[in-house]
């Protein structure tokens, strides 16, 4: 029989029970240090936000003070309940939940602030415009490098694109000489000549390109790309006003471009919408000026041109060349592309929108393949984003045009609004945060951005919102000072159109006196109306008061100066393509002339509030209120200085101005 060693056995079953004994004061120890390491998480990510919110400054100081002492408060807390808690306990799990919950707050809090920040720090960053210059040969040319230019001709046009000519001209002649080349008034004679053969290579700006295919359809096809070049341009910051936005009211330019992804490169502006913002009284409203519209294009000596085309000069042109045809100061712009739409509005999960019409319409990438288009039906629902793009670009359907698109953009930025102060909306913001820091670029200073939000954070209140659209002009056919040998379809503004834009430009900046506030029904439905600073109409600006005085073929610098050199070329162009010109008609538009309220006895007149108030959205076909209008006094010829266009040089083709 075997001995059972007592001490050993005794020895072995005291090791067990201290085993036994060890294992839970592990278990709590484990236990402890998870908990405060979830302490120590919640600590480090709450200072994060404090910090972040301090660097963002849109928090008042009250209020930066106020959460920074409240998340202080709570790690105390949190330190005070880990010290005391007990173990084993429904309060120590509930403890682990609610840290575990913390963690994942701040942590997204902490990701949205930073993210915030450097997509502000990027939107801002609107100092610098780019072209891409094309160096163009005949798809079929035997010419496949720059070396094979030699001792050929290139053509360019120092009339259009001076710099981004000398920019590409320069690179050109670093790797090849000698070479011949050839100026010329504009791009489509230029293009003629390389079909012909009568020049071997074209330099031309991608955006001069984009406008071509309004007329040459099949330009991609036609030609071949030798080489590419790029123009960057500092923007200059030092025209950006310093004003107060949070208390000051401000006005921003929306241009919509449809070229590439980059918002600072220089093209086509295809959206073109003015936000007047009234902080003081929290009132704003959008107007939406057609792409098509005929006014001055700074950057060619104010000669007539449509909107659109000034954004080929850069967004500071298209300013520029708003504010001389309605007498406005505009203080900021906010450049976008139209990829930046569809990925804004799938980053929301879409936008319900309440779309007016059936309609097909070319894809983002204007594709009319039947696999590419897209069909929308009429009526209340969520569209994605190349649905929202295409809905915004459509105005083809007869009846809505530019005014029904012009409506459906004003749509798709108010539901994307909606969208975004929504709750739904809130939990995209850093999806949305990511594509504007991608596709958005403004001139608005970092500081004064963050102070207006600072200011609407602290004191929130709803806002009035109103949308204008310009619908008393007439479409017509006519040649630009960007295209001067083809003609193209323009809109003429009427003055009634100057006149509302105006009149909502500076009712932002008078109070209505309602004492002297009134109406008189038996003469006219309008508000006797006086303000402090009158319309001051620009004498490059032209009208549809003038169209009876247009010439389909001429280009115009105000409606008293012409440059006929290419008229015979763009009429010829015109009959041997087919063209329809639509001749520019007079159209009476009735213009209310503002009456000056009588004094009253006891002291001053106060400035009351505008004429023509922009009412809530209007509607496509709404007619103007039908105000007789006293014919003005005609002005002796010999009164009228006599004016010259800013001096060009002559080219062969070109004429002298007349």
């Amino acid at each position: 029989m075997k001995k059972v060693d007592l001490k050993k056995k005794k020895k072995i079953t005291l090791q067990e029970d201290k085993n036994k004994q060890k294992a839970p004061k592990k278990q709590a120890s484990n236990s402890k240090l998870f908990d405060w390491i979830l302490w120590s998480c919640v600590f480090a990510l709450s200072i994060g936000l404090i910090f972040l919110i301090y660097q963002l400054h849109m928090l008042d100081i009250r209020f930066m003070l106020a959460a920074g002492t409240i998340l202080l408060l709570l790690d105390v807390l949190f330190f005070v309940l880990l010290k005391k808690r007990k173990k084993k306990s429904w309060r120590s799990t509930l403890y682990k939940v609610v840290m575990v919950v913390l963690v994942a707050l701040y942590g997204f809090g902490d990701y949205t602030l930073i993210n915030t920040y450097r997509a502000f720090n990027d939107i801002t960053r609107g100092t610098q415009s780019t072209i891409h210059v094309s160096l163009l040969v005949k798809t079929d040319s035997p010419i496949h490098s720059i070396e094979e230019l030699a001792n050929k001709k290139i053509g360019y046009s120092n009339n259009m694109d001076s710099r981004s000519s000398s920019v590409a001209m320069a690179q050109i002649n670093t790797e090849v000489a000698p070479i011949e080349y050839v100026d010329l008034n504009d791009y489509q004679q230029l293009y003629d000549r390389l079909m012909n053969g009568e020049i071997d290579a074209l330099i031309i700006p991608s955006n001069r390109i984009m406008m071509l295919k309004e007329r040459y359809k099949s330009i991609q096809s036609d030609t071949r790309q030798l080489q590419e070049f790029s123009d960057t341009r500092k923007i200059d910051l030092s025209k950006v006003p310093e004003i107060d936005i949070s208390k000051e009211p401000f006005v921003v330019y929306l241009s919509g471009i449809d070229e590439g992804e980059d918002p600072d490169l220089d093209a086509r502006s295809d959206v073109n919408i003015l936000v007047m913002v009234d902080p003081k009284n929290n009132q704003m409203t959008t107007v939406s000026i057609p792409r098509d519209s005929y006014m001055p294009n700074p950057a060619m000596a104010n000669g007539s041109d449509k909107l659109t085309h000034l954004g080929n000069d850069g967004v500071l042109n298209s300013m520029e060349g708003i504010e001389e045809a309605f007498g406005i100061e505009i203080d900021y712009y906010a450049k976008m592309n139209f990829q930046s739409l569809i990925h804004i509005v799938d980053a929301l999960g879409g936008v319900k929108v309440d779309v007016k019409i059936d309609f097909s319409e070319q894809d983002e990438n204007r594709s009319f393949k039947k696999q590419d288009k897209i069909y929308l039906k009429k009526g209340v629902q969520t569209l994605n984003g190349k649905e929202a793009l295409a809905y915004s670009r459509h105005r083809k359907t007869e009846g809505y045009g530019n005014t029904g698109r012009e409506n459906a953009q004003q749509q798709i930025i108010h539901a994307i609004m909606d969208k975004l102060t929504s709750p739904e909306g809130i939990a995209h913001i850093n999806g949305v945060m990511n594509v504007a820091a991608k596709y958005v670029s403004t001139n608005i200073p970092l500081s004064s951005l963050q102070a207006f939000i600072s200011k609407q954070l602290s004191d929130i209140k709803p806002w009035s919102v109103d949308s204008l659209t310009l619908k008393g002009g007439v479409d017509a056919t006519l040649t630009t000072v960007s295209m001067p040998s083809l003609p193209v379809s323009c809109y003429l503004l009427s003055n009634g159109d100057l006149s509302k834009v105006y009149n909502a430009y500076q009712r932002m900046f008078y109070t209505p006196n309602l004492k002297k506030f009134g109406f008189n029904l038996s003469k006219d439905p309008h508000s006797l109306i006086a303000y402090k600073d009158p319309q001051a109409r620009s004498e490059y600006m032209i009208t549809s008061e003038d169209a009876g005085r247009l010439d389909p073929y001429n280009v115009y610098y105000g409606i008293d100066r012409v440059d006929s050199s290419n008229a015979s070329v763009s009429q010829n162009r015109a009959e041997s393509e087919q063209i329809e010109v639509i001749a520019p008609s007079q159209v009476e538009q009735p213009v209310y002339t503002p009456s000056l309220p009588q004094e009253e006895e006891s002291g001053n007149q106060e400035p009351s509030q505008g004429e023509d108030a922009p009412s809530q959205e209007e509607t496509p076909g709404q007619p103007e209120p039908d105000t007789p209008q006293e014919p003005a006094p005609e002005v002796p010829e010999e009164s009228v200085p006599e004016q010259t266009p800013t001096e060009q040089p002559t080219t062969p083709e070109q004429g002298e101005v007349q």
